[in-house]
């Protein structure tokens, strides 16, 4: 007499493996808490994926966190050809800028983290080279944009005022981590935006 085994269940259909997405989770773990800070266990917790996963996925530790600076770069490019695309005046391009710029320096996983590349990668870039390669793309990216767009609203000024524009940029990441509130990271854009308009 054969016996019947009984039926297989079906453990459910795995979830998919969306590598945006874990990049994305990764990212903001190492903006809150750098990238000393941060733990292959802090990785594993933020992107769901177990170890194995991980570094099929991405590698190590490090190529992780290079590909999070890599997103970012690639991020604040597409978010300028946005900006310049608006054709807004001049003085509202600036705000929009800065609102978005703020808007983003006020998120964090537990509160305000600022910039992963002014606030993480420019502690790590000065004795990882790849950092520190990333670290200047990631400023020349923006002087040269943030020069376009005051360029393409008649701004005279352009070059020295987008350096300007920068160091208050980088500013706003360091005083938002520093517990700085909203209005007062308004302010000091709308005082720069003063200068130039």
């Amino acid at each position: 007499m054969v016996q019947n085994s009984p039926p297989r269940r079906s453990r459910g259909r795995p979830r998919k493996f969306d590598p945006a997405d874990a990049l994305k989770a990764a990212s903001e773990r190492f903006r809150t808490h750098g990238y000393a800070a941060t733990s292959l266990d802090d990785l594993v917790e933020a992107t769901g994926l177990a170890r194995p996963s991980l570094y099929a996925a991405f590698g190590d530790k490090r190529a992780l966190y290079l590909a999070a600076l890599d997103r970012t770069i690639d991020r604040v490019g597409k978010s300028f050809d946005t900006l310049i695309a608006s054709g807004l005046p001049l003085a509202e391009s600036l705000a929009a800028m800065f609102r978005f710029v703020i808007d983003g320096y006020l998120t964090g996983e537990a509160g305000p983290s600022g910039c992963i590349m002014i606030s993480t990668s420019a502690a790590s870039a000065v004795d990882d080279p790849a950092v520190r390669e990333r670290l200047a793309a990631f400023l020349a990216i923006e002087d040269q944009r943030i020069e376009e767009l005051l360029a393409a609203r008649g701004d005279a000024q352009a070059h020295a005022h987008a350096r300007l524009v920068t160091a208050v940029i980088h500013s706003l990441s360091v005083r938002a981590r520093a517990g700085a509130s909203r209005d007062e990271l308004d302010a000091i854009a709308a005082a720069c935006i003063t200068l130039i308009v």
